[in-house]
């Protein structure tokens, strides 16, 4: 290294000679005097030539550079770690710098929850009044594809199956990531389901765009939103759970005729188009879905944790890996509800009430085209269903928040109202006798339909709540997808829909007689409703070590690792 800067320092110094001389006044050799010529006289000097301005301008110029030059060398040959660049410090990460996560000690029972609730209304409207309003495409599908009844309604029942069913895999995916995430990718998932099913041309296609594909994410883009309510809710919950699942009412007065309308205009393929742009309205409702943490949810991991402590496995062995990953899966499904008889028997009356309660919005049309009703007057029939739901939702959910009788017996009430409903199809003959007949089914299943999530709730507890209703909306999932097939296979073999509407008014009435056997513990306890959470609700703060403090912070300060 200092050989190198003797080098380029001689360099810098030669460039600088060399500049000297170039830059020195022109004297010609020619006119040196030797010693052995005669001397010139001492008063006859020889002129010195000036510098030019020029000569001045390219000695400056030629200065710079060489003064650059050596400050090049000097810039070479520095020591190799410079004192201006710093040592980056490694900065704390996210999960560091916050000591306490904090928990709300009550549901809020208002605040950012009302826009929950609106999410809930939108939602019953882009997905289950639109999936019950597809009954208008039953006759369209079996005489375009010419096939029998059974065949063609299971088009609708794989649909409302798929939502259902799949519901815990949507539950335990928005526990992994978050609801917001799942209703958006549900809502474009659908959308692309549509839009392929548009392009069908035969009953196989269908059932596999319009059935799975579709069903699927609509069922991403539903239990998320029934699940957000009761977190958000606890004394009011009935009542919000009334005025989300009213949007379902409204949805089924809209689009029925909407629908129907679409298909005299467009063909199917065309209305299917139009449902697809509908759906990708489920992104806005997704957006209103606000992560909310409860004291539950902290009791609810201490739990787990300890159970994980009383069983700790060895990682190296490869049969004891296999044991973590199957009880790590179970945990996110929470198998173990199954084992409580309590919910178990909710969980199989609510299989019979849907298995009942689904043939309608197939097969009503239908029927109401062979006693001699138009079609758009039969697609009229669930928009009449769809207004009396909507008023019977909203004032059920008031009515059980009061406290005047049980709300179980509530829904036990609607319930049976839908299964008289259904005794009493056959004897209906005319298009009003039909219009009187929706209209009472409307108002028993608005009655049933906004305390399901609440009794699921009383079950399970909000922490277990987003697995509660998975696996209720997998039971009534599966008594969809067997429903109307079973009565369209009725029909082919009877010629008429009278076999078919007995049986369900038959199986929804047994099925409630299981739910006299044990009633709800209501893990909530009755405590919640004394205790009314103001709009600043006391938080645990939970630090690292465990320890619990209160601190009075507002909802919207909360902090999330």
């Amino acid at each position: 290294m200092n050989d190198k800067r003797k080098v380029l320092k001689r360099q810098s110094s030669t460039a600088a000679a060399d500049v000297d001389a170039i830059c020195a006044p022109a004297t010609p050799k020619h006119t040196g005097i030797s010693e052995r010529q005669p001397s010139t006289p001492k008063h006859a000097p020889i002129p010195e030539r000036q510098p030019s301005l020029a000569d001045r301008n390219k000695r400056r110029l030629l200065k710079r550079q060489s003064s650059t030059a050596s400050a090049d060398v000097d810039a070479i040959c520095a020591p190799s770690t410079p004192k201006h660049i710093a040592i980056p410090v490694q900065q704390p990460t996210i999960a560091e710098s916050k000591k306490h996560v904090q928990y709300l000690e009550h549901p809020p029972d208002g605040g950012w929850g009302w826009l929950v609730v609106l999410s809930s209304f939108l939602m019953h409207i882009v997905v289950i009044a639109s999936i019950k309003s597809f009954g208008v495409f039953y006759p369209v599908f079996k005489e375009e594809f010419n096939e029998g009844a059974g065949d063609t309604a299971f088009i609708q029942s794989t649909l409302v199956g798929m939502t259902l069913i799949c519901s815990p895999i949507a539950c335990a995916l928005s526990k992994l990531t978050s609801c917001r995430l799942m209703v958006t990718t549900g809502a474009v998932l659908a959308a692309v389901g549509l839009i392929i099913s548009s392009f069908a041309q035969s009953v196989t296609y269908l059932l596999f765009s319009l059935g799975i594909v579709t069903g699927f994410a609509m069922s991403l883009m539903y239990s998320p939103c029934l699940t957000m309510v009761g977190r958000y809710f606890d004394k009011k919950r009935a009542t919000a759970n009334g005025i989300g699942l009213s949007g379902n009412g409204v949805g089924m007065f809209a689009l029925s005729p909407l629908y129907q309308v679409l298909i005299d205009e467009y063909s199917y393929h065309g209305a299917l188009l139009v449902i697809a742009a509908i759906t990708l309205h489920g992104c806005v409702c997704g957006a209103l879905l606000r992560p909310i943490r409860l004291r539950e949810d902290l009791e609810q991991q201490a739990l787990l944790s300890k159970n994980h402590r009383n069983h700790p496995n060895d990682p190296q062995s490869g049969c004891n890996k296999c044991v973590s990953s199957t009880r790590k899966v179970l945990e996110i499904f929470d198998v173990s509800l199954l084992t409580d008889v309590a919910f178990a028997l909710f969980l199989v009356s609510h299989f019979g009430t849907m298995l009942g309660y689904s043939i309608v919005f197939v097969h009503m049309a239908k029927h109401a085209q062979n006693i001699g009703v138009g079609k758009t007057e039969a697609s009229f029939l669930i928009s009449v269903m769809g207004i009396s739901e909507f008023i019977f939702r909203l004032i059920a959910g008031w009515f059980a928040d009061l406290g005047i009788i049980s709300r179980l017996n509530v829904y036990m009430i609607g319930a049976a109202g839908v299964g008289l409903c259904n005794l009493f199809v056959p004897f209906c003959r005319s298009y009003a006798s039909l219009i009187v007949y929706m209209a009472f089914y409307g108002l028993s299943s608005g009655v049933f339909h906004s305390l399901i999530a609440v009794l699921v709730r009383e079950y399970t507890g909000v922490a277990r709540l987003f697995n509660g209703i998975g696996w209720t909306l997998l039971a009534g999932g599966t008594a969809y997808l067997l429903g109307s097939p079973i009565a369209g296979w009725l029909y082919d073999a009877t010629g008429n829909y009278n076999v078919s509407f007995f049986s369900a008014g038959s199986i929804i009435v047994t099925s409630l007689s299981l739910l006299c056997l044990k009633k709800p513990s209501n893990p909530d306890g009755t405590a919640s409703h004394d205790d009314t959470p103001s709009a600043e609700n006391n938080l645990s703060v939970v630090d690292r070590d465990g320890h619990v403090e209160d601190s009075p912070t507002r909802l919207e300060q909360e902090t999330t690792l």
